[in-house]
């Protein structure tokens, strides 16, 4: 979405909806784009973008924007919490079936 000038950032989700509404998820974590979302930023989190169930979420401001290597969150137990897992492992078991990262491979970390 552009508006006047400036991307607003679209952010779709599948899963953790009632965790997103409730304020209990305030991060996520996607691979790096080529335009990063910054502080600042509006953030549109939409549940299933892109298809006939899409249905906006909430709409809100980019608070913190981190650019890491897999290998440097992977393990945080505090990382993983803030977006929704129980601990490191099932964020790594996760990413692994989605993304199958490589170490080196570069993630956004954005939180609201």
């Amino acid at each position: 979405m552009i508006i006047f000038g400036e991307i607003m950032p679209l952010i779709g989700f599948t899963v953790l909806k009632d965790k997103i509404l409730s304020g209990e998820k305030r991060q996520t974590i996607r691979r790096a784009r080529k335009r990063a979302i910054k502080v600042g930023d509006t953030l549109y989190l939409y549940w299933k973008l892109r298809t006939k169930e899409c249905q906006l979420l909430t709409v809100a401001t980019c608070m913190e924007a981190l650019r890491l290597k897999y290998a440097d969150f992977c393990c945080d137990e505090e990382i993983a919490k803030r977006d929704g897992f129980e601990n490191s492992e099932e964020l790594r078991k996760w990413f692994t079936k989605k993304h199958n990262p490589k170490p080196d491979d570069l993630f956004d970390i954005i939180r609201w």
